[in-house]
């Protein structure tokens, strides 16, 4: 759910550019197995992995729902191709690991067309915020924010919200008491006058009152809420700011001089913790830059220029190097690995990945919202991989920037349902990816899905 010390980072594809990394010969050794394949339709979307019931066992939230088209912010731009039926359809299915249906809220899309969705991967948060043992589900409807009970889904609470372009979720831990839950809930994109694009976001305590409206500068897509300084409460990075428990800003970085900044194009698209020698930072993809900065204060660690970088992680990536590396997606282009001194170490043009052959509608590139899955300790030397999923069928890639190793497909992965009025992957086509242990033993799985099918892979070494 929430994305708390992402660790890892990664490369892409086959095809290596002149400045890739020589990566010594190796033979593969990670191979996956297809443990499980299962029907999602009619009730797939959008998953969450979760442990709803506290069984060591992960179960999984389906999502439909429009996202931030819902709100009238897009209506001129999206009526035109979605109705408003499409667009205040909404339907959250939590399932076992084989799709089995535990409970279900709302009915799932039955128009003959796949649904219209943008950027509703973090509609969803989800903790114990109560402290009655059963964790809950907090997500955005429209314009309420629900308190949903994870066992049974019924809806524990709920409030109207400040307006309806909301569509992000991040619970922090903010106070001394197991009931010192903050929820944030954000703007992920076009505003409302007077607030600059992204903002603002909106803070309410574990009972859905209502704290505090505040804007963040260069606020994008991905907020974090994490222990960044030790004392055991969480903070929240949101754009270039860190906010303190008490929601007050304790540092916020600036990228360029205030005559030359654009909120539309300098936002900041992802972001990544990790520690680089002892010091804990936060990795920026956003707008052309690539940055490092301390998360203790926010001081300029180093800064890189790149095509558009909009997706990073952070992770240990190159055998034989101790430290840290960060991995940049630029956006419907290159990788990029740099060491943690913002030296390049490779950078590589990602091969697309069509078994079933490249459907018409994909002839327009992927742009996912997770690009990349940490896949943590399984390449070489124990070295993290990336999944790549933002070419087609995913294929994990190692700290050289290579193809490591393959999902093995099966007839129904192949997808094909003609042409879209917009980008493919806001109409189905394309697949998520997400890493849990599926089934209690202590290992990782790697679950695939589009809206209908799902597959679960393990790993053998």
């Amino acid at each position: 759910m929430n994305k708390r010390l992402l660790i890892i980072g990664l490369t892409c594809s086959a095809i290596i550019s002149q400045t890739a990394a020589a990566a010594p010969s190796e033979s593969q050794k990670l191979k996956f197995k297809l443990k499980t394949e299962f029907v999602l339709k009619p009730f797939g979307g959008i998953p969450f992995c979760v442990d709803l019931n506290d069984d060591g066992q992960t179960e999984v939230l389906w999502l439909q729902s429009a996202g931030m088209f819902q709100s009238k912010v897009f209506d001129k731009s999206i009526s035109k191709r979605a109705d408003r039926t499409e667009r205040d359809h909404f339907c959250l299915t939590a399932s076992d690991a084989s799709g089995n249906v535990l409970w279900q809220i709302g009915k799932p899309w039955q128009g003959k067309r796949p649904f219209l969705t943008h950027g509703g991967e973090r509609n969803i948060d989800c903790a114990d915020i109560d402290a009655d043992g059963i964790k809950e589900v907090v997500c955005i409807r429209g314009d309420e924010l629900l308190v949903i009970n994870a066992k049974t889904g019924q809806v524990k609470r709920s409030v109207k919200l400040k307006a309806d372009n909301a569509q992000i979720v991040v619970l922090g831990h903010t106070g001394p008491k197991p009931t010192d839950w903050t929820i944030m809930v954000k703007n992920p994109e076009s505003s409302y006058k007077p607030h600059e694009y992204a903002n603002p976001a909106w803070f309410y305590d574990n009972d859905l009152r209502f704290l505090k409206t505040a804007d963040h500068h260069g606020s994008g897509h991905v907020p974090l809420a994490l222990d960044t300084d030790s004392d055991g409460l969480d903070e929240f990075i949101i754009g270039y700011s860190l906010v303190d428990n008490d929601l007050r800003t304790v540092w916020t970085y600036h990228p360029t001089s205030a005559d030359k900044w654009s909120s539309g194009e300098m936002h900041v698209d992802d972001h990544a913790v990790a520690r680089f020698g002892g010091r804990l930072c936060i990795a920026y993809a956003a707008s052309n830059l690539s940055i490092l900065l301390d998360a203790k204060d926010g001081s300029l660690i180093w800064r890189r220029e790149g095509v558009h970088p909009q997706h990073c992680q952070v992770g240990h990536f190159v055998p034989g190097d101790r430290n840290n590396a960060v991995f940049i997606r630029n956006k419907r282009s290159n990788n990029q690995l740099f060491d943690a001194h913002g030296k390049q170490l490779w950078k590589v043009d990602p091969p697309v990945n069509f078994p079933h052959g490249r459907p018409a509608a994909c002839e327009r590139a992927f742009h996912v919202f997770d690009p990349t899955t940490l896949l943590p300790g399984a390449g070489p030397q124990k070295t993290d991989l990336l999944i790549y999923s933002d070419g087609g069928w995913p294929y994990a890639i190692d700290g050289y920037g290579k193809r490591y190793a393959e999902f093995p497909h099966t007839p129904n992965s192949k997808q094909d349902w003609g042409k879209v009025p917009g980008r493919p992957d806001d109409y189905g086509y394309g697949y998520y990816v997400r890493v849990a242990d599926f089934d209690g033993d202590g290992e990782n799985e790697v679950l695939i899905n589009d809206r209908r099918f799902a597959w679960i892979y393990e790993t053998l070494e």
